[in-house]
């Protein structure tokens, strides 16, 4: 692992792009909801969201080893609490007072509402097929994806950065993410259902481990970089960006469930390296304009509000054509999410930053990552 002291120059502030990356895969996943499924691949907003993290956490992770030669799990979970849980609860309380006025389809029963706040919702609607939530609030499963890894990847990291060979590491993650590629396989062919291999952690949770695995092998806000070259550069990006759109054009039904989620992870990661270390050339200076980065700053309440914003407003108006369900969806999903980043995320992340000082006693890296959920 390079050491904090050989980074780049510019590895302090906030990594450049990665705004820019999550609005694109929280549009996706929005676009997707509004009508526009047949043409938006919402599911790929959703991957583009785990590798992300994937990468972002072990980021932070080693950062955090380099300065002081451990992980402090108690700020890292105090950190991930302040970050995602109450912007949750808002959104789940809400939710359900809709429902209660009727202005969404379904409720809360007590199991659902428990799934929801502590991070099972994922199999709870695996196994219940979303009823006992209201309508719209079923996005949460992929954020049970990411708690289950936030539980019991630190300790995973916290060893192989102890240990400190970059082979070892990324050995271990590919074999993970072997296994988990060869258990859907295995799921597939024994009967398995596909909401369950498309929302269970052990079934999806490879994506998660493919950014883990390029941010320990070749990290572009930690690593030295390759000069640019601008060949090498577009083509990359060109056969990643063809991966992607092959996956999405096969329909056969078993890659669909299986190999489709491996590749697409595989072809999203050189596309964050290359937004990453290229932030400042073609194509990925745009990912940096300023709508893009605040639509990434405020994409995790997107993300958890705007499938109940759109399914009450088809529900009341469903004469609404898909442009003006898009549009005024749109509107009322950033009319909640802006006040949240004010009131609500803003403050918590002044009390994370607080609490990373506090509970460090030693040097540790800033706290840059803001890390959220899809």
């Amino acid at each position: 692992m390079t050491p904090a002291g050989d980074r780049p120059q510019y590895a302090t502030g906030t990594i450049p792009s990665l705004d820019g990356i999550r609005a694109i895969a929280v549009a996706l996943v929005f676009f997707a909801h509004s009508g526009f499924e047949k043409l938006i691949p919402g599911g790929l907003g959703v991957t583009i969201f785990f590798v992300l993290s994937g990468y972002l956490i072990t980021t932070l992770m080693r950062i955090e080893h380099a300065h002081s030669g451990a992980i402090g799990y108690r700020s890292f979970y105090l950190r991930r609490l302040l970050r995602l849980m109450p912007p949750l609860l808002i959104v789940v309380a809400a939710a359900g007072l809709l429902a209660a006025l009727s202005i969404v389809d379904g409720g809360f029963t007590p199991g659902g509402m428990f799934s929801a706040l502590f991070y099972f919702g994922n199999y709870y609607a695996i196994a219940h097929d979303y009823h006992g939530m209201p309508a719209g609030i079923g996005v949460i499963w992929s954020l049970a994806i990411e708690e289950h890894y936030y539980l019991f990847y630190p300790p995973l990291a916290a060893l192989l950065l102890r240990v400190g060979r970059v082979g070892l590491s990324v050995t271990v993650l590919a074999m993970l993410c072997a296994a988990v590629l060869a258990w859907r396989y295995w799921l597939v062919f024994h009967g398995a259902s596909e909401a369950y291999l498309t929302m269970a952690t052990d079934t999806r949770v490879d994506a998660i481990l493919v950014g883990c695995l390029m941010a320990l092998l070749c990290n572009p806000w930690l690593d030295p970089v390759p000069a640019p070259n601008a060949l090498n550069d577009w083509g990359i990006a060109a056969v990643c960006v063809a991966v992607l759109i092959g996956t999405l054009l096969y329909r056969d039904e078993v890659f669909r469930l299986t190999a489709r989620y491996t590749l697409q992870s595989l072809a999203i990661a050189p596309l964050v390296y290359l937004a990453v270390a290229r932030a400042d050339r073609l194509p990925f200076r745009w990912l940096n304009a300023r709508p893009l980065v605040y639509i990434g700053t405020i994409s995790y309440t997107i993300y958890l509000s705007h499938h109940v914003i759109l399914l009450g407003l088809a529900k009341h108006w469903p004469q609404l054509s898909w442009i003006w369900l898009t549009l005024v969806g749109a509107v009322l999903t950033l009319a909640v999410a802006e006040p949240m980043r004010r009131w609500v995320e803003q403050p918590c992340a002044r009390l994370r930053k607080r609490l990373h000082r506090k509970t460090l006693a030693r040097k540790t890296a800033p706290d840059f990552l803001s890390v959220g959920a899809p």
